[in-house]
C-alpha cells in the first residue's frame, strides 16, 4: 500500500504563513497595549473590555486554523484570508487611525503628545497592517496560485 503525501508548500506560502503569524502576534501585542491603557483608568469598563479581549481572542483563533489550512494547501483558506484580512482586516485597521487624524484641524498635533502607549498600539499596528499587505501579495503569487490549483 502507498500513501500520498502532499507536496511541500512553496516559499510564498510558507513567507506568507509566517507574515501571516506576525500579523496575528502584532494584533496581540496591540491587544495587550490597550487593554493597559484602558486600565489605567480608575472609571475603566472592565467587563466591556474582556468582552472585547474575549471578541479578539475568537478571531485571532479562527484566523490561526485557517492559517494552518491555507499553509496545507487548502484553497477555500486562501480565499478566506483574502477576503476576511484583506477587505475586512485592513479596512478595520486603517479606519481607526484615519478617523483619528481627520478629527484634528492639524494633523501633527495629534501626534506632538506622543506617548508610549500609543507610540507601541501604532507601531504593533503598522506592523500588522504591513504583514497582511505583504502576505496578500505573497498567497497570490504564481508559485503559490500552482499550489492551490492542484488536485
Amino acid at each position: 500500500m502507498t500513501t500520498r503525501t502532499a507536496p511541500p508548500a512553496p516559499q510564498t506560502v510558507e513567507h506568507a504563513f509566517r507574515l501571516l503569524g506576525l500579523a496575528l502576534f502584532a494584533g496581540v501585542v496591540e491587544a495587550i497595549a490597550h487593554a493597559s491603557t484602558a486600565l489605567e483608568n480608575p472609571d475603566a469598563d472592565v467587563a466591556g473590555l474582556a468582552g472585547q479581549l474575549a471578541v479578539r481572542v475568537l478571531v485571532y483563533a479562527a484566523v490561526l486554523f485557517v492559517m494552518t489550512r491555507f499553509r496545507s494547501g487548502r484553497a477555500w483558506a486562501r480565499g478566506v484570508l483574502a477576503i476576511s484580512l484583506g477587505i475586512f482586516g485592513v479596512t478595520s485597521l486603517v479606519a481607526e487611525p484615519i478617523a483619528w487624524m481627520t478629527a484634528c484641524d492639524d494633523p501633527m498635533s495629534a501626534v506632538s503628545g506622543l506617548t508610549l502607549d500609543v507610540a507601541v498600539i501604532a507601531l504593533a499596528r503598522l506592523t500588522h497592517l504591513a504583514a497582511v499587505i505583504a502576505a496578500l501579495a505573497l498567497m497570490f503569487r504564481a508559485d503559490a496560485n500552482r499550489y492551490f490549483a492542484r488536485c
